[in-house]
This record gives structure tokens, C-alpha cells and sequence, in this order.
């Protein structure tokens, strides 16, 4: 009897019943995470509360307060928090971390389907170069043509080590030194996009 009562009771403790729902398939910590992610339904704007809550685009702690009102905010589409995030980057008011973690935001909220606003971001001018290293770095997660397009405006725009930098990563994926001539970058990596 008693070694019956000792085998129940470590059932209960091991698998107790009020972690299953009434058919007993899954916990309700199961049932809670399937139901915060995103299915083919959700509109973006749903993808993107699912991914705050879960932290992958959410406001760091350290964010400032005009970052986690732009990200936070589920009312807004992807475009409205990308265009207010965008004015903070461009923003030259504004303190240098604040402007990487908006950039930072931004990038990982524009998909590689929206090629023209990854041109305006990687072409901005006027742009710090802790904002630049972070658009290059950026740019080498994209499609090679991607990366070749914002890397190339990257060249023309920036100055210093982020042009150097541009000007390597463009050597690597192109294969070549073209050295300073901005139109034959242009061509190589034309001739990259047509490759593909």
C-alpha cells in the first residue's frame, strides 16, 4: 500500500494533471508559446508584436524612450515604425547610440524585398561613421547583390576607415580591386546582380 501511495504521488510530482489541458495533449506553457508564434494569417503588424514579446525586435532596456515608443507601439505598421525610426537615425540632434540602436531596428525590420529603402538607408548622408560601420555590416547579411548595391553607396558616401571598409568588403565580393573608380564598382556589381 504504501509503495503504491509512493509511486502515485511521483507521478503527480513528475507529471502533474493541471499541466495538461482537458484532452491532455500539451502544458499550458506548451499551448502559450505555440500560441505566440506568428502563422501565415498574421499581418506584419501581429509578426512584429509576436517578435517583441519574444525579445528578437523588442527595445533593449537601455533604449531610449524614443526607440521603445516606436517599437513598442503594436498600433503601428512596420513602414509607420520604420519612418519614425529612419528620423531618429537621420537625426543629428541626436546621441550616436541612439541613432545605431534606431538603424539597428530599422535594418532588421526592412526585408530584402524592399531593395529601394535599403538603397535610401545605405546612401544617407550626413551620417556618422559608428552609423556607417553599422549599415556595412549590415549590408554583408543581405543577398550578394544587396550587399554589392548598399556597399557601393556606402563607398560613395562614406570617408575614412568606413570607406576603406566598403572598398574591402567590395574587393571580397567581387573578387577584384577596382580601387577608387566608383563607376567600375558600379559595373561589377551590376554585372554581380545579372549573375544571379
Amino acid at each position: 500500500m504504501f509503495t503504491c501511495a509512493l509511486t502515485i504521488m511521483a507521478w503527480f510530482w513528475v507529471r502533474p494533471p493541471w499541466s495538461r489541458d482537458a484532452s491532455g495533449s500539451r502544458s499550458a506553457t506548451e499551448a502559450a508559446a505555440a500560441a505566440d508564434q506568428p502563422s501565415p494569417e498574421d499581418g506584419p503588424r501581429r509578426v512584429r508584436e509576436n517578435r517583441s514579446r519574444r525579445g528578437g525586435n523588442a527595445p533593449s532596456e537601455k533604449a531610449s524612450d524614443a526607440v521603445a515608443a516606436l517599437v513598442g507601439n503594436s498600433s503601428l505598421s512596420d513602414l509607420e515604425v520604420v519612418a519614425g525610426l529612419r528620423h531618429l537615425v537621420d537625426d543629428a540632434a541626436r546621441p550616436i547610440a541612439e541613432r545605431v540602436e534606431a538603424l539597428g531596428h530599422v535594418l532588421n525590420l526592412v526585408s530584402n524585398d524592399n531593395p529601394s529603402l535599403l538603397h535610401e538607408i545605405a546612401a544617407g548622408r550626413n551620417q556618422p561613421g559608428e552609423v556607417r560601420r553599422h549599415i556595412i555590416a549590415a549590408a554583408l547579411n543581405r543577398p550578394p547583390r544587396l550587399q554589392g548595391e548598399m556597399l557601393v553607396l556606402q563607398f560613395e558616401h562614406a570617408a575614412g576607415d568606413e570607406r576603406k571598409e566598403a572598398l574591402g568588403q567590395l574587393t571580397g565580393l567581387c573578387g577584384e580591386d577596382l580601387g577608387e573608380n566608383l563607376d567600375a564598382w558600379r559595373a561589377a556589381v551590376a554585372k554581380l546582380a545579372a549573375d544571379q
